[in-house]
């Protein structure tokens, strides 16, 4: 086990239902990240998805993530689908949130602390991050090892608000 691995194990506990991140592989291989507030679905034990061999395992967690969603009488949520779109177009992507304990609503979330998330920020350094709400936003506003995109929560930001986040990325 790495060290980024014993440390983020020490945050978030092993089993842990909490969601530090998400991507295709090696987070350290993702040099764009899409940070939001906090993930509304568990997906289950998120340490059955990673291997210190090959990283996260995305296509088995998204097996899950849909499965769960469809036994709660729902499809991917608006955020999903637009970071669906953000990942069709743009290559190794992290999605991550300031807090990793999932929770249907802000108001509902148990008491949680940005730890997992700001270990992550200081280990492996993305390029490009996304901000996407404004307590993402806000938590990120003195960060400047990177480029910041600040944009409406995903839930709500239509899909001519991610084709403009695309754009611009293409763009670099």
């Amino acid at each position: 086990m790495t060290d980024f691995e014993e440390k983020l194990a020490t945050i978030i506990g092993r089993p842990s239902r909490h969601r530090p991140f998400v991507c295709d592989g090696f987070p350290s291989d993702c040099a764009t990240w899409v940070v939001g507030y906090n993930a509304a679905t568990t997906g289950g034990d998120w340490w059955q998805y990673w291997s210190s061999d090959s990283g996260f395992d995305l296509q088995s967690w998204r097996n899950d993530y849909d499965a769960e969603r469809e036994k709660r009488g729902k499809g991917p949520s608006a955020t999903r689908r637009r970071i669906d779109r953000l990942r069709a177009s743009i290559p190794d992507i992290l999605e991550t949130n300031i807090f990793a304990v999932p929770s249907t609503r802000m108001a509902n979330m148990p008491d949680s602390d940005t730890a997992a998330f700001d270990l992550m920020l200081a280990t492996l350094k993305p390029n490009t991050i996304i901000a996407h709400g404004v307590p993402a936003a806000n938590h990120l506003a003195g960060w400047t090892d990177g480029k910041l995109i600040k944009c409406p929560h995903l839930s709500r930001a239509g899909y001519a608000v991610v084709d403009a986040v695309i754009a611009e990325l293409q763009a670099n």
